[in-house]
């Protein structure tokens, strides 16, 4: 991945896995500790979300859109898979009664996908920051931050 305009495609891709599984995030913890099998699974599924994410630092970071010391790299892409990971219990708590319905999936995946992008701002050329500023106008509602 080159560019925001590639990250949020990948995110918002991500997302709507996350989405297909919802049933799981969404009572992530509890469940964990209630099935070992389950829970040794999902670590492999977070190293392989922090691989994922540490590649797109990677090649957003060779192409010139981003500009981190490696030494960040770590703490930025464990953040931003935390975030990816809580996502939608952040929208369960935020609005139980319809966050996980079907209707709400759309905003609910853009916002999360803006929140982590977010986390690279401080990183970012100034022309990418205009276009993540401008992706997120153009896809997430005013009223859903």
């Amino acid at each position: 991945m080159r560019d925001v305009e590639d990250a949020w495609f990948f995110l918002h891709t991500l997302f709507e896995r996350i989405w297909a599984y919802r049933f799981l995030y969404r009572d992530l913890n509890d469940l964990l500790s209630k099935n070992r099998r389950l829970e040794t699974h999902f670590q492999q599924v977070l190293r392989n979300k922090t691989r994922a994410i540490k590649a797109l630092l990677d090649g957003m970071s060779r192409s010139g859109a981003l500009h981190i010391d490696s030494r960040e790299t770590e703490a930025t892409a464990t953040s931003m898979v935390v975030v990816l990971t809580y996502w939608l219990s952040y929208e369960y708590v935020r609005d139980p009664r319809h966050a996980l319905e079907p209707e709400s999936a759309q905003h609910a995946l853009l916002r999360g996908a803006q929140h982590v992008l977010q986390l690279l701002v401080p990183y970012l050329e100034p022309a990418q920051r205009a276009h993540l500023i401008a992706l997120a106008t153009a896809y997430t509602p005013a009223s859903g931050t």
